[in-house]
């Protein structure tokens, strides 16, 4: 009777060779394909923070062209030279248009200076 039961030890080693190789099969295939996610994921990340930081050098050089322009913009902070920008752009503004005021009238004066034979 002994040899026709089955005993947690037999039924374990009985079952063992037969279901692990599929078991092991579809492991060996999940962790490959967990791998090649995994470097797949970690390539595009590394791609994102290289993306990040070429973004990150452009405008740092684009804020340290700023402050060469800036009058006084080497000693600003980024929210304050910003701000002077902002300011300098109109400051801008309106010597352009006084500029184009003052040359509209010379050129009336000049016109004028040449009828009357000036």
């Amino acid at each position: 009777m002994e040899g026709t039961l089955a005993t947690p030890d037999a039924t374990r080693r009985s079952l063992s060779p037969s279901c692990s190789a599929p078991v092991k099969s579809r492991a060996a295939g999940f962790e490959r394909r967990t791998k090649r996610r995994l470097s797949e994921t970690n390539a595009s990340v590394r791609e994102d923070r290289e993306e990040a930081e070429e973004e990150e050098d452009e405008v740092k050089e684009k804020i340290e062209a700023l402050q060469r322009i800036i009058p006084g913009g080497a000693a600003l902070g980024v929210d304050a030279l910003f701000e002077e920008t902002a300011g300098y752009i109109l400051s801008l503004q309106c010597q352009i248009k006084t500029i184009k005021v003052l040359t509209s009238f010379l050129q009336r004066i000049d016109q004028e200076d040449m009828k009357f034979g000036g």
